[in-house]
């Protein structure tokens, strides 16, 4: 159940005492808002690192530490509206920051050729990139949510072999001020650093 669908039964179930038990409605709303801070806390600030869950898991015999030049590429399905090529470009510039702030000496160019033995091919390819609600995120935590989620692929063009694939999503759900304040550029930091992760070979941990 989503943290939203689980805000919504829950304010239901108070709204009815409001006015009948002054007791009740007190405990119940601090409850629901217990929920909520609770649910905040587990999606994190913008800046905090998404998740990466493995669709094709890196093989055991499999070594990304081989790769000493990187090659990106990325799309966006039909159904991610409102993203542009340079959005997805900033986003592959903040993923090489990432990269050099995390492993600064771990690869030699991020402009290999895409055939290069010794290129690893780094496919983003986006599915939802949804900038949310502010005045919802202002008014509740956990509505207005901000998204940007993508399938992100490791191949080997020169052996035309896939090495690995995860789905990497990054959610923004506080609300008040800084929920509100907080735009979809924010949050593509998080989002970044693990794509980042996952190129480095720490999509599992």
């Amino acid at each position: 159940m989503s943290r939203v669908s689980m805000a919504v039964p829950l304010f239901s179930a108070v709204m009815p005492h409001v006015g009948k038990s002054p007791t009740w409605a007190g405990r119940s709303l601090s409850l629901w808002l217990t929920l909520a801070m609770l649910a905040m806390i587990v999606e994190g600030c913008a800046g905090t690192s998404g998740s990466a869950r493995p669709l094709t898991a890196l093989a055991k015999d499999e070594s990304l530490s081989r790769y000493t030049r990187l090659s990106f590429s990325t799309s966006a399905v039909a159904g991610v509206s409102g993203m542009t090529a340079d959005d997805r470009e900033r986003i592959i510039a903040l993923v090489v920051r990432k990269l050099k702030e995390r492993a600064p000496t771990r690869f030699a160019t991020v402009e290999g050729a895409a055939t290069d033995p010794g290129t690893l091919q780094v496919s983003v390819d986006f599915k939802r990139y949804d900038e949310g609600n502010a005045a919802a995120r202002f008014m509740l935590a956990g509505l207005g949510q901000i998204h940007i989620d993508a399938d992100v692929t490791l191949e080997d063009r020169a052996r035309a072999a896939i090495l690995a694939k995860y789905e990497v999503t990054k959610t923004f759900a506080w609300g008040g001020i800084y929920g509100a304040s907080t735009t979809i550029r924010d949050v593509e930091d998080g989002f970044a650093e693990a794509v980042a992760k996952v190129v480095l070979g720490e999509g599992d941990q």
